[in-house]
């Protein structure tokens, strides 16, 4: 089942009228605050259309929850909101924990706008500045993406440092792709069909949820002679 539902508690959001954060002390640049209440796609969408270009999300994107709980709901909500701005090209200020630091525990979520603050749990290993400096200069915007066609879904993921491109087209796995769009509960999908993601890198599991990670490609980020 999906982890959105009308009585989730909202997320607190501050919206601003431009990506770069030193024009936004010019009056009428920032929005103000907001609460993410609907679907993070189609909140997004709404905003990208009002001429939202950047937005603050205060709360730390937590991947040590257990459970499946109100608060891993929140998280994997969150973190779907950082995958839906990034697709839409939206700069966003959030904050991430990981269980460490290493570097195979932040690669999964580099395709996403870097984090403005990378945190350790607590007593794990690791550089932080380091890390988040890597995934600062390594983030470009086609690093993990999907696109959907008449009857597939087709993966581009350069994560690794090279192309891996997958066509999804049995409509068994492609309906569990759109469940796992907002997250959904491990015992609420098709286990077989989401391991399979998972040993791809498509999907992270965070308490007893699973989500989505590739963000969705609106338009070529280069000529497409060159892809």
């Amino acid at each position: 089942m999906s982890t959105i539902d009308a009585g989730l508690r909202p997320i607190l959001v501050g919206l601003a009228r431009d990506h770069d954060p030193a024009v936004l002390s010019i009056p009428g640049m920032t929005i103000g605050p907001a609460e993410l209440r609907e679907p993070a796609a189609d909140a997004v969408a709404r905003w990208r259309s009002a001429g939202v270009r950047r937005v603050d999300l205060p709360d730390v994107v937590d991947l040590t929850v257990t459970g499946d709980d109100a608060t891993a709901v929140d998280t994997v909500r969150r973190l779907v909101l950082v995958r839906e701005l990034t697709s839409h090209g939206i700069a966003v200020d959030w904050r991430l924990r990981l269980p460490g630091v290493e570097a195979d525990e932040w690669l999964p979520y580099s395709h996403l706008r870097a984090p403005v603050e990378l945190l350790p749990a607590p007593g794990g290993e690791g550089d932080p500045v380091a890390q988040l400096d890597a995934w600062v200069k390594g983030f470009y915007f086609d690093k993990c993406t999907y696109r959907r066609g008449p009857g597939f879904v087709q993966v581009r993921d350069r994560r690794a440092g090279r192309l891996n491109l997958l066509t999804i087209d049995d409509p068994a796995y492609l309906a569990v792709l759109d469940q796992l769009l907002d997250g959904a509960a491990v015992t609420g999908v098709d286990l077989s069909i989401a391991r399979d993601f998972g040993a791809e890198g498509l999907v992270t599991k965070i308490g007893e949820l699973l989500v989505w990670l590739p963000h969705r490609l609106r338009r070529w980020p280069l000529p497409s002679m060159v892809i």
